[in-house]
């Protein structure tokens, strides 16, 4: 990503909202975090007005479910158009579903930094991390606050725009790390966790400090209260339809050129750039 969208401003009240959705249906964090990042590249390449952000935002999380859940836990249409008041004709799910799919060239098998987080949470400590002192009580309880621990890492890694273009398997392998420093273990990095990710502790502790940081930012916002509004279902929408025209007078559709950006070699993918924005 090139941070020029022009949705930019409205990025962190659409992840909350796809982090509230996917909350009320119940879906997986690897559901949020594809629809995280479809939304992010999408909303790169587009220039979306204001009133078609809540349609854009639920057929990234319709699109992630099918990819990543099972078939019965996918919303349907007319839910997720009963979580914004049925404001959108069911028809305009289809026809922006197949945009976003050609958009992505049909490919969305996408691993993100759930994915991994995912896998490696099954080694996040061992009894050696502790120098085998623990009980297995204690030991169960301080791998259950690590797993903790790093579900909570991952989830930052959603607010801060900046994480969309590092790559995913790093970002977990930080959150891992912030998780381990934070239980605390002997060693914050050893070789298990090289071996297990593939990255030493030179390339990991960077991020995880910062990380760490955003934490520690974010503790101190906890009471800080956000405007929602009460939908008739019972669902809390972070997004108000009713910005501000901008200060020339346009409706929200902007127009700011984009240059291509590369994808890593590997398959794995840390942000999706097009040369050409259009309008929807």
């Amino acid at each position: 990503m090139r941070y020029t969208s022009p949705q930019l401003r409205y990025r962190e009240v659409m992840v909350n909202f796809i982090r509230s959705v996917g909350e009320y249906e119940q879906l997986r964090r690897t559901t949020i975090h594809l629809a995280v990042y479809m939304l992010d590249a999408f909303m790169d390449n587009h220039n979306i007005s204001d009133n078609r952000l809540n349609l854009v935002a639920l057929t990234c999380v319709l699109l992630a479910a099918k990819i990543e859940e099972n078939e019965p836990s996918v919303p349907s249409l007319s839910k997720l158009n009963e979580l914004v008041q049925n404001q959108y004709p069911i028809a305009d799910f289809t026809v922006l579903e197949v945009l976003l799919l050609k958009f992505f060239n049909w490919n969305l098998i996408i691993p993100t930094t759930a994915t991994f987080v995912e896998f490696w949470l099954l080694y996040i400590v061992d009894s050696s991390d502790f120098g085998g002192t623990l009980s297995e009580f204690q030991f169960h309880q301080r791998r259950t606050r690590a797993i903790e621990l790093a579900l909570e890492f991952l989830d930052i890694t959603l607010t801060d725009i900046k994480m969309t273009n590092v790559r995913p398997s790093l970002l977990s392998a930080a959150c891992v790390a912030c998780a381990r420093s934070c239980v605390p273990v002997l060693a914050v990095w050893n070789e298990t966790m090289h071996e297990m990710t593939g990255f030493p502790w030179e390339e990991v502790e960077s991020l995880t400090r910062e990380l760490m940081d955003w934490r520690a930012m974010l503790i101190t916002k906890e009471t800080a209260s956000r405007k929602r509004r009460p939908l008739d279902s019972g669902f809390m929408s972070h997004f108000d339809e009713s910005f501000e025209e901008d200060e020339d007078g346009s409706d929200g559709v902007l127009s700011i050129d984009c240059d291509s950006d590369d994808s890593d070699d590997d398959g794995e993918t840390a942000s999706y750039s097009k040369v050409k924005r259009t309008k929807y």
